[in-house]
């Protein structure tokens, strides 16, 4: 009786220490927060995106905290401070102004708080960059007019290219994907204009004056989203035949190719973005993963008339919101 007793005992303090570390690490994960510091919640990309940081946060069982920039880089800086402050576990990114964040970064990596920077840029020691795959998308969009236009005798082999602002370096990419791309297929880039300011009335003036210098040009491309649907308005309104591809995936690009006004997009995945962003600090937090000034690429998608509905369809189910 006496060696059962014995034996149940030294199987209690086998098990508890177990029981003890498991309940222990549960806590740990129970009481890790996530700070996310974001450009603005003014437009639906950033939206999205803030929907996919919400969403790991909650599926992994984290805390969250989201503050919003508002498009100015001095309180970009002073957030990221403030979550170093509030001692968070680690802390997402997405800067107005990436060469601004330096310190700030430098700040929370002292402090031993893990830095993951969701899409536009990176300064300063973060441990990974989650972007979009801009090179390939403008090749992308470049292998699409080719498709359109390839076999038509009017033909003449040259395009155009909104570009984005010079210091948004890895969107810069975008037209640097596509116009490689029209080189290597035999195009002429004739008319190479950067759209200011970025909006759809840019993108509109921009069109007029690429369609100005290059009157006989079969396709352009806008290296974002609201500038193409300004610049497709531009061609409707001219009457000209000329193929318009954008590149974000926005909700006006959706209806603009509904409308027949767009011929195309690159649709990035803002939503997986955010999502992936919280993974890579979960599994530095979590798993001891060394991440140290990484570029982790998300792929992104050609939406065209036959595949567009289908895409915001599931974009919905993830977002929980219509994609347009």
């Amino acid at each position: 009786m006496k060696k059962k007793i014995l034996l149940v005992v030294l199987a209690v303090l086998l098990v508890l220490p177990i029981s003890l570390f498991a309940a222990g690490k549960e806590k740990e994960k129970e009481g890790i927060t996530i700070g996310f510091s974001l450009w603005t919640m003014e437009y639906t990309f950033f939206q999205n995106l803030e929907a996919g940081v919400r969403g790991a946060c909650e599926d992994f069982g984290y805390e969250y905290i989201m503050i919003d920039q508002n498009s100015d880089p001095q309180k970009m800086v002073q957030d990221i401070n403030a979550l170093v402050g509030q001692k968070v576990d680690g802390i997402v990114i997405t800067p107005v102004d990436p060469g601004a964040i330096g310190p700030a970064v430098q700040n929370a990596r002292d402090a031993g708080i893990p830095v993951t920077c969701a899409d536009i840029g990176k300064t300063g020691p973060v441990n990974a960059l989650l972007i979009s795959n801009n090179y390939q998308g403008g090749q992308m969009a470049m292998e699409f007019i080719h498709e359109q236009v390839k076999d038509d005798p009017n033909n003449t082999w040259k395009v155009g290219v909104g570009r984005v602002q010079p210091q948004w370096t890895y969107a810069r990419q975008r037209g640097e994907g596509f116009m490689d791309k029209a080189r290597e297929l035999g195009y002429e880039v004739a008319s190479e204009i950067v759209v200011n300011p970025p909006s759809a009335e840019g993108g509109y003036d921009a069109m007029q004056q690429i369609m100005s210098a290059a009157p006989d040009i079969v396709g352009v491309y806008f290296a974002s989203g609201r500038e193409a649907v300004g610049g497709a308005n531009a061609v409707k309104a001219s009457g000209k035949d000329i193929i318009v591809v954008g590149y974000n995936g926005d909700p006006e690009e959706l209806q603009a190719i509904e409308d027949g006004v767009l011929h195309a997009t690159i649709a990035q995945q803002p939503y997986f973005i955010g999502y992936e962003s919280v993974r890579v600090l979960k599994e530095i937090l979590e798993e001891g993963k060394e991440y140290e000034d990484a570029e982790v690429s998300v792929v992104v998608e050609l939406l065209t008339p036959d595949n567009y509905k289908q895409w915001a369809a599931e974009a919905e189910k993830r977002r929980g919101a219509p994609a347009y």
